[in-house]
């Protein structure tokens, strides 16, 4: 399947149309009256999410030696959006919309668990194509175990909604 195919479907699935929309409106009020039944049926992904898993799994396809498995990911080299832009901008194998997706999923991957995890004092960092290009900071190292907290904290702590202001005492 070709990478437009994939993004073409994706878009589809955003926007809710395809050629057989009518028919897949009907099995999506099957298969939701199916899960109102069951209360453990699984939550589909937002748009957004699905948007930013397809744009790694692109950096990976396109940068292995760069973009890893959870398991091996290593810190990047400071700038390489812009060396990503730079080296989208000559590639004429990957359509205009693949390479947006990759720049934009880039926020996604070095935002993610296992990347903060990654950045340690004097871990390496790399390039797209895998090459040492220097190491991580004591206080990069500081600032990204932070936002790991931060994301976490953030997780534990229920939304409710706007905070209600506080009823007068007099009427």
């Amino acid at each position: 399947m070709s990478n437009a195919s994939l993004q073409e479907q994706l878009q589809a699935l955003s926007l809710g149309a395809s050629p057989n929309s009518h028919e897949k409106k009907e099995k999506r009020s099957k298969i939701q009256s199916r899960s109102e039944k069951t209360p453990a049926a699984k939550q589909q992904k937002p748009a957004w999410l699905e948007y930013a898993q397809y744009g790694v799994e692109l950096l990976k396809a396109h940068f292995p030696l760069c973009f890893k498995e959870i398991k091996d990911i290593q810190p990047l080299k400071v700038g390489i959006k812009q060396d990503l832009v730079k080296l989208l901008g000559t590639r004429e194998d990957i359509v205009i919309g693949d390479k947006a997706c990759m720049v934009n999923s880039l926020a996604y991957y070095v935002n993610s668990a296992a990347y903060h995890k990654s950045v340690v004092p004097a871990a390496t960092r790399i390039d797209l194509n895998g090459e040492v290009t220097g190491t991580v900071s004591a206080d990069e190292a500081t600032y990204s175990s932070e936002c790991r907290k931060a994301k976490l904290q953030k997780r534990k702590t229920p939304h409710h909604g706007p905070a209600k202001a506080p009823e007068s005492a007099t009427t």
